[in-house]
């Protein structure tokens, strides 16, 4: 029952991170592309898409936060995967059963 219930929980945080990230991706190209900073004179008010560059700035910053947010989230559930990891790396280990769990 717990396995199962850490396996949603596990699959659901992937899945938020997933839909975090593409936003700020998507938010952080165009404002490398499209709305870099230091536009010059009239910078400020230069729009893509109807919004103007404090706003993907804004969106940005949001999405990226709840995205670290989430990625913390999930290196704390596989907390025993990076506890063990040497023990698994290292040459002539035989017992590979201990890695996968």
């Amino acid at each position: 029952m717990f396995f199962t219930r850490r396996i949603t929980i596990n699959a659901l945080v992937d899945i938020g991170c997933l839909i975090t990230f593409i936003p700020s991706f998507i938010s952080g190209l165009v404002l490398f592309f499209f709305l870099p900073a230091g536009g010059g004179r009239g910078g400020n008010w230069a729009t893509y898409l109807g919004l103007a560059r404090d706003q993907w700035l804004n969106m940005h910053n949001y999405w990226s936060l709840a995205f670290s947010a989430l990625l913390i989230i999930h290196l704390l559930l596989h907390w025993m995967y990076f506890r063990n990891i040497r023990k698994c790396l290292k040459p002539g280990s035989k017992d590979l059963g201990s890695c996968e769990k």
